[in-house]
């Protein structure tokens, strides 16, 4: 039998997936389809050596528009046809939709779209996103009630928001939270209310993130206690369309308040994580935060926007706080809370360990994929 992830870039399927993928091999061969032509070698090599195979096509040229599109799909049909795998995952919104139309070309395998979160034509009403709303949906809609065809859901949230706008149905939505924490990995650090609260934002540097909104907390909060510590490791991306402003990346780099410390290796963030008391991750929208995740199987509370995804990582009050998305004066209040009631932070950082434990192990989210491969590997 045969696993198969279709994933755009080789980095990303490394940092979520690359430990799911280990635990399947019990049960399969696992082949990815990727681009790892920035890949680090040594990555490639590990990737390898674990015995999974990297099947290697170009990523689509966003920039070539439609014709990329369409060149990326016969890369895409291709390999397909010439791994034959039994069950494959397409593992985003993108490469999920690409997914679909491949699969009118080879019924005899299990497709499985995961959906990791939404673009911004499924809310923006602009004329153009609009008009890719309506391709999606009629795209989405051909996979409704095929017995080989599932979606994969990180959340609740956007589970029910596809069910209700018709993009699928209850009977090919599956919820999984994620790809699993290799909690046996990720040393646990009970945060200790005897040092001053050290803030950390980790994630890709794009408005997405609310980024702006956590500078302009940090920068209010510091001034009324300046012995916190209020840093922020993520890479900044010239390519990203949603890059922050040259202006706000040049004032974290630059204002004393904020320790910028760069981009972190993936790696090196199991122990880096240990150095912070308090994660914040004020995110406008996510599928379900990987590195809030990873900050909470290390011991530390969260403070998190309310956005779909987001919510799944938090029992508000007990292993952290919710904030109002895009809301300056709820992140900076919930930062503060943190600051004055440092004796809370011991127990939520007992709690973050637990939650994790309990709904995102990697044990736990291997056994949910198992499951779901076995009992469809005759199509």
């Amino acid at each position: 039998m045969k696993i198969c992830f279709v994933i755009n870039e080789c980095d990303f399927f490394y940092s979520h997936r690359f430990d799911l993928a280990k635990k399947l091999l019990s049960i399969a061969e696992v082949i990815v389809i990727t681009d790892y032509t920035n890949t680090d070698k040594k990555i490639i090599k590990e990737i390898n050596s674990a015995g999974i195979m990297l099947h290697m096509i170009k990523k689509r040229a966003s920039q070539k528009g439609l014709n990329g599109f369409i060149r990326y799909f016969f890369r895409l049909k291709k390999a397909i046809k010439l791994i034959k795998p039994s069950s494959i995952f397409f593992v985003t919104l993108e490469i999920s939709l690409l997914g679909i139309l491949v699969s009118k070309f080879s019924k005899k395998i299990n497709y499985f779209y995961l959906v990791t979160g939404f673009g911004p034509f499924f809310f923006k009403q602009n004329l153009k996103n609009k008009f890719l709303y309506l391709v999606y949906k009629c795209i989405f809609m051909l996979a409704n009630f095929k017995k080989n065809s599932k979606f994969i859901f990180q959340n609740i949230e956007d589970m029910d928001i596809f069910i209700n706008r018709g993009f699928s149905s209850k009977i090919n939505s599956i919820l999984i939270h994620g790809s699993g924490i290799n909690i046996k990995q990720m040393r646990f650090h009970q945060r200790s209310e005897s040092e001053p609260v050290s803030f950390l934002f980790a994630s890709r540097l794009v408005n997405a993130k609310g980024l702006n909104e956590f500078f302009l907390a940090s920068e209010s909060l510091k001034k009324d206690y300046p012995e916190i510590s209020i840093n922020i490791v993520g890479k900044y991306d010239v390519n990203d369309p949603d890059r922050i402003s040259d202006e706000l990346f040049s004032k974290i780099k630059n204002v004393s308040h904020i320790n910028y410390l760069g981009e972190i290796d993936f790696d090196a963030m199991k122990d880096f994580l240990s150095k912070y008391t308090v994660f914040v991750l004020p995110s406008h929208g996510e599928g379900l935060p990987k590195s809030a995740i990873e900050a909470a199987a290390s011991g530390m509370p969260l403070i998190l926007s309310s956005a779909s995804g987001c919510k799944e990582c938090i029992i508000n009050r007990k292993n952290g706080l919710l904030v109002e998305t895009k809301n300056v004066n709820s992140l900076k209040d919930a930062m503060e809370w943190m600051i004055l009631n440092k004796k809370a932070v011991p127990k939520m950082s007992i709690a973050s360990r637990s939650l994790i434990e309990d709904k995102f192990c990697l044990e736990k989210i291997y056994l949910e994929y198992e499951n779901i491969i076995i009992n469809r590997k005759q199509v």
